[in-house]
C-alpha cells in the first residue's frame, strides 16, 4: 500500500450514543487498532468507516485502565478491537521496526472540524524527534484533538506508530506516538474473542431491553415491517403473546429459523431500528449477529 492509499484504512470510533471518541485504523481481517484511553470504560463501541456503522468488540487494552490520579493513560496505551464488518475493508500494513529519529511521518485519522462541527478526515505531517516519557516525541506539526488512536505512516505507507496525544491542540507543537515496536507483540498475542452462541434466547434478552418493544402494537409493527422487506411468501408467522418476552422470543426464533436467515435477521434489525430508533441493546444485537446498522 502506498502512502496515498493508507488513509482508506483510517476510521473513527463512537460510544454508546454515537459520540465521537477518537480515531483508529484497520490492520485487515476486521482487526482495528486505537488507543486504550479512547475506548477504555465504554460499554459499547462502534467503528465508523466510509459512512457505515460497524459494531466493535474490544479484545485487548494495554494497560486495561488508567491508575487513579494519573494525568494520562500509561504506556503503551493501546487497544485492539474486533470489527467483523470491516473484514474486507482497506487495511494498512505494519512496519517491522521503529522509525528513525529525524524521519518524517504522516498521520491519518479523524477530528471534529472547527468550522463545521462535524467529524471528518484529518491529517498531520510530523517529524520524529526521539524517545520521550510518553513514547516517541514528534514535532514540527499539529496533532489535533481526536487524532488519538490514528496511524502514523512512513513514506511506504506502513504504520510506524499510533498517535497517543497532542502537546497542545491549539498550536503546531506536535505530541507523542506509541512506536510500532510496542504494538507488534500485542497484535501477535490477540486471538479472536469468544463468539457467543446465537440463540433466540440471547437475541430476546437484548430485544427486551428496548423500552418501545413493551408495546404490543410496536412488536406487531416489527413483524409487519419484516414481512414487507422479506416479500410475498417469505414472511414470518408469529403467534401473538401479551407477554413481551415470549412475543419477542417467537419473533427472534422465526428469524433465526427462517429459510433465509441472511435476509430475515437484517430485516429484524432494520425494522426495530425504524420503529424504536437507535439503542445500545440493538447495537449489541448487531454485534452478536455480525450485522451492521447503516447510519
Amino acid at each position: 500500500m502506498t502512502a496515498q492509499g493508507a488513509p482508506a484504512a483510517a476510521l473513527w470510533l463512537a460510544g454508546p450514543t454515537g459520540e465521537f471518541l477518537g480515531s483508529g485504523f484497520h490492520l485487515g481481517a476486521g482487526r482495528v487498532v486505537s488507543c486504550a484511553h479512547v475506548v477504555a470504560g465504554q460499554p459499547a463501541v462502534t467503528a465508523r468507516h466510509s459512512g457505515a456503522v460497524h459494531p466493535a468488540r474490544v479484545v485487548l487494552l494495554a494497560p486495561p485502565e488508567r491508575p487513579p490520579g494519573a494525568a494520562v493513560h500509561p504506556p503503551p496505551d493501546l487497544a485492539v478491537l474486533d470489527v467483523p464488518g470491516l473484514a474486507g475493508a482497506p487495511a494498512v500494513p505494519l512496519a517491522s521496526r521503529d522509525v528513525a529519529n529525524g524521519a518524517g511521518v504522516l498521520v491519518h485519522g479523524f477530528a471534529v472540524n472547527a468550522l463545521t462541527g462535524q467529524v471528518g478526515p484529518e491529517s498531520a505531517q510530523l517529524t520524529v524527534a526521539g524517545p520521550s516519557g510518553l513514547g516517541l516525541r514528534v514535532q514540527l506539526g499539529w496533532v489535533q484533538r481526536g487524532l488519538s488512536g490514528s496511524m502514523a505512516v512512513d513514506g511506504n505507507g506502513r504504520a510506524v506508530g499510533v498517535v497517543k496525544a497532542t502537546a497542545d491542540d491549539r498550536d503546531p507543537v506536535g505530541g507523542w506516538l506509541t512506536p510500532v515496536s510496542e504494538l507488534l507483540p500485542l497484535v501477535g498475542e490477540v486471538r479472536p474473542a469468544p463468539v457467543r452462541p446465537v440463540t433466540a434466547m440471547a437475541c430476546t434478552r437484548l430485544l427486551v431491553q428496548i423500552p418501545q418493544l413493551d408495546d404490543p402494537a410496536v412488536r406487531r409493527g416489527v413483524v409487519q415491517l419484516m414481512n414487507n422487506q422479506l416479500g410475498p411468501g417469505a414472511g414470518i408467522v408469529v403467534p401473538h403473546h401479551e407477554n413481551a418476552f415470549l412475543h419477542l422470543q417467537a419473533i427472534a426464533s422465526s428469524a433465526l429459523n427462517h429459510s433465509r436467515p441472511e435476509d430475515a435477521l437484517p430485516a429484524l434489525l432494520t425494522s426495530v431500528l425504524a420503529l424504536c430508533g437507535p439503542n445500545r441493546a440493538l447495537d449489541e444485537l448487531g454485534a452478536l449477529l455480525h450485522l451492521d446498522l447503516e447510519e
